[in-house]
């Protein structure tokens, strides 16, 4: 790897963190402005990952799941944890993850850890999960 490589990357990973700082920790802000279609986007989640869910020899356990790019909580909220005993959260944005913890309400004590640091930096313990849950922050 070059050094021009590694500066590219880290300028690249620099400017998602900076462009994260500036948006308002809200459904709306993490959704980039289609807060509106939140719910449907969660219903179809939520049909998706059922599937994985259901009885049978390669069904998932409902454990653990973690959030990744978890943002204020949206996911974790309404999908992750109606479905699963704790959640872990990893967000790049330490106000992201100091909303969450309002914004998830009641149901955020089963929130069991809050990890700021960028995907890029975080590296999971080998078989701490049932599910990882990567969505819109991996496009």
């Amino acid at each position: 790897m070059t050094s021009d490589v590694v500066e590219d990357e880290f300028e690249f990973y620099s400017k998602a963190e900076k462009y994260w700082k500036d948006v308002p920790a809200t459904v709306d802000g993490m959704l980039g402005g289609y807060g509106h279609i939140s719910s449907i986007d969660i219903n179809s989640s939520r049909k998706f990952l059922q599937k994985f869910l259901r009885e049978g020899p390669n069904r998932t356990g409902t454990t653990c799941a973690l959030d990744c790019g978890a943002g204020i909580g949206r996911i974790t909220k309404r999908l992750l944890l109606p479905l699963f005993k704790t959640v872990d959260m990893v967000d790049v944005t330490e106000d992201f993850l100091t909303k969450a913890r309002s914004y998830l309400g009641e149901e955020g004590r089963r929130v069991r850890n809050y990890f700021c640091c960028g995907l890029q930096d975080f590296s999971p313990e080998p078989n701490s999960y049932d599910v990882i849950w990567i969505q819109w922050v991996i496009g």
